[in-house]
Formats: structure tokens, sequence, C-alpha cells
């Protein structure tokens, strides 16, 4: 999908945020900006390693909270980037929430969770 958005609101213990997030099934997680974090209350649980398009590696603090696509809203882990970096949705966002990204209409679509 290129360069497909998405509406993706994130609520957080201090208050939700809705936000055009690109919709990209490369990164596992879904980022936001540290402001952003701050604002919705995201508590950093861990710290991943993550992978960049260079091949490098950067440490990126992650935490949980309520993500909502199309009125659809369940637990999500949420990355933190900087504040110059792009809102993106990522991959276990759209399983966890029951979406795929149809890469020829750029929209997402309802899927059914896989059990085997």
């Amino acid at each position: 999908m290129e360069k497909a958005l998405a509406a993706i609101r994130l609520h957080g213990p201090g208050g939700t945020a809705e936000l055009e997030a690109l919709v990209d099934t490369g990164p596992t997680f879904t980022k936001m900006s540290r402001s952003l974090a701050s604002k919705v209350g995201l508590k950093p649980r861990r710290t991943v390693s993550t992978q960049v398009a260079t091949g490098e590696f950067a440490f990126k603090s992650a935490g949980t909270l309520e993500g909502e696509l199309e009125g659809v809203r369940d637990a999500i882990t949420v990355v933190i980037g900087e504040d110059h970096e792009p809102a993106v949705i990522g991959y276990t966002t759209l399983e966890m929430l029951g979406f795929k990204a149809n890469p020829v209409t750029e929209r997402l679509e309802s899927t059914h969770a896989i059990e085997y």
C-alpha cells in the first residue's frame, strides 16, 4: 500500500487523540510522536529493538493504549517516535483490530482472525 492513510483514535489514561496515520504493513507496531504519547498518557512498559529501512537498529519505548479503527477498539502496542517522525499504523494493530490493507484500493478491509 503506497501512501494510504487511515483515521485512528488512540485512547489513553490522559485522553484521546485522533490522527491520520500512514497504513504500512512493514512495521510491526503502530508509532506515534513523543508529544502525542505524552498528551494521551502513554506509559512506556518496555523497550523494543526496531530495525529501520537503512538496516540499522533503534531502541524505542513502547506501551499499550486502546486503538480504534472504523469503530473497532482494542488494546494495541504503540511505539513512541520522535516528534518529526510520521504516525504509522503497523501490521499488529491491523491484525488485532481485524483489518487488512488492500493494496489495490488503498483502503482497509475487515478480515477474519487466523486460528491455525
